[in-house]
């Protein structure tokens, strides 16, 4: 069985996400998505909208998704053993070393537990920045 592995705050849940999702789940037989808490997400983007039980519920609600819980920091290396994940998914928004950084990892560690990190293509037009963008500028016109 091949595990799967997103990571994600999952914000406004839109049509970027479900996307995201969907081929994340055809790389493998099983879904596993990590949902950013609010305070951590608060300590290095903004505040969600959405709260972080809200957040899980709807990913949980996504058809793709086979189990998903909060996560309360950047740390995933335990969360990637215990779940024996096989393959890492981030959009193609934030590749690299970078990336590894915030979620803790090496590409050492990657190695060690023959993990293969993939970044899917974002989907382009949509994003929860553009959403909230969009929102404040119908407030201004309201």
């Amino acid at each position: 069985m091949i595990t799967v592995y997103v990571i994600g705050v999952f914000d406004l849940f839109h049509r970027g996400h479900v996307e995201l999702l969907k081929k994340a789940k055809g790389l493998g037989d099983r879904l596993i998505v990590a949902i950013n808490s609010d305070e951590m997400v608060a300590n290095y983007k903004r505040k969600p909208v959405i709260n972080e039980n809200d957040r899980l519920a709807v990913v949980k609600a996504c058809s793709y998704v086979d189990e998903a819980f909060i996560i309360p920091d950047l740390d995933n290396k335990l969360y990637v053993i215990k779940y024996n994940v096989d393959i890492i998914v981030h959009g193609d928004d934030w590749t690299g070393e970078g990336y590894l950084n915030q979620i803790c990892m090496t590409p050492e560690f990657l190695q060690k537990h023959q993990i293969e990190l993939v970044y899917l293509p974002y989907t382009k037009g949509i994003s929860t920045s553009k959403i909230i963008k969009s929102i404040q500028e119908l407030n201004n016109v309201l």
